[in-house]
């Protein structure tokens, strides 16, 4: 395997050092994951998987998709009801720029 480089749809694995404390983070298949990896670190034998936070990414599309079908009209009706986001009456308060 290369280091630095991901290979697609391989778990990460995060270790920590009981030596030093150093987290690492390391790529296995799920049937090659050793419990026990020699730290970058220090070279201490004892680097220990731990159980990490899992994300999920989304694409700015599918969040998209995601949103309630209502949300254009409720944030519409949410603008008319604000007398600040009125047009004709910002157009009415704004004050010409001076000749020189």
């Amino acid at each position: 395997m290369v280091k630095g480089l991901r290979p697609h749809k391989v778990p990460i694995y995060e270790y920590r050092c009981k030596a030093c404390q150093h987290r690492t983070e390391q790529y296995f298949s799920s049937l090659e994951a050793p419990k026990i990896i020699k730290c970058p670190e220090c070279n201490s034998p004892k680097s220990h998987k731990i159980i990490s936070g899992a994300s999920y990414h989304q694409s700015e599309a599918t969040k998209t998709a995601k949103l309630d079908r209502k949300y254009d009209k409720r944030v519409n009706q949410a603008i008319a009801n604000t007398r600040s986001a009125d047009p004709d009456r910002v157009l009415s308060k704004l004050k010409p720029f001076p000749k020189n």
